[in-house]
C-alpha cells in the first residue's frame, strides 16, 4: 500500500523486538552528578531506552521502562477522540493528558487493523536533585501549556534486539520485479542470512 507493485515488500518482526538494556549502577554513575548506591541484589530495571540516556540528554521517556508500549488503535468518527481536548482547568490549576494522544483514526481507515507503539519524551532533566526536579516538571508544564515546549528532538531510533532481527520474516510484492527480488534476496544475504523471504499469496493473481 506504501509503495510500488513492483518493488514492495512487508517485513514481520515479533511483537515487542526492541532491545532491553540493563540499567546498572556503574552505567549511570558515569552521568549522574548526584550519588549512586547498589541495592539492587544484581537485578536490574531493564529498558527500550538506557536511562543513562536519559539522564546525559535531558530527557525523561516513562514508558521506554514498560513493556506496555504497543496499542490496538481505535477507529472512530467522534470528533472529540479524533482531536482530544488535551488540557483541563479546575479554579487555578490545569492538567495536560497526553495519554489519548495517538490512539483514535478515522473510522474510514478501519480496514488497516493498526496497532502503534506510542512513547513520549518529556523534556525534563531528571539528573538533578528531587527539589530541583520537581520545579523543572511545573516549569516544562508551563511551557507546554503556552506551546512554548517541543520535544527535545525531532525523532528516536529504537535498537532492535539481534534475536528478534535475526527471526525477521519478508514477503514480497505480488508484482515484484526480478530486478527486486535480486536485490531483496542480496541484501538478506548480506546483513541477516537467517531471515525468511515468503512470496504473496497473490502471486500470479493480480
Amino acid at each position: 500500500m506504501y509503495s510500488s507493485l513492483d518493488s514492495g515488500v512487508r517485513i514481520k518482526l515479533k511483537t515487542n523486538p526492541f532491545k532491553l538494556f540493563e540499567n546498572t549502577p556503574e552505567s549511570i554513575k558515569e552521568v549522574s552528578v548526584l550519588p549512586v548506591t547498589d541495592e539492587s541484589n544484581g537485578v536490574y530495571l531493564k529498558s527500550i531506552i538506557p536511562i543513562a540516556d536519559m539522564m546525559k540528554k535531558g530527557y525523561i521517556c516513562p514508558a521506554a521502562m514498560s513493556d506496555n508500549i504497543l496499542h490496538k488503535v481505535e477507529y472512530t468518527s467522534d470528533p472529540s477522540k479524533l482531536y482530544p481536548k488535551l488540557v483541563t482547568y479546575e479554579c487555578d490549576k490545569f492538567s495536560i493528558s497526553l495519554g489519548t494522544l495517538g490512539i483514535h483514526k478515522n473510522i474510514h481507515w478501519e480496514f488497516q487493523h493498526e496497532w502503534r507503539y506510542i512513547l513520549q519524551f518529556y523534556p525534563v532533566n531528571i539528573n538533578q536533585s528531587p527539589n530541583i526536579l520537581s520545579t523543572s516538571v511545573q516549569i516544562m508544564a508551563n511551557k507546554i501549556l503556552h506551546g512554548l515546549e517541543k520535544q527535545p528532538f525531532p525523532f528516536y531510533d529504537l535498537q532492535l534486539d539481534d534475536v528478534a532481527f535475526s527471526e525477521m520474516e519478508i514477503t514480497l510484492s505480488p508484482k515484484i520485479s526480478a530486478g527486486y527480488r535480486l536485490i531483496v534476496n542480496s541484501l538478506i544475504e548480506k546483513y541477516n542470512p537467517s531471515a525468511l523471504i515468503h512470496n504473496s499469496s497473490l502471486l500470479g493473481l493480480i
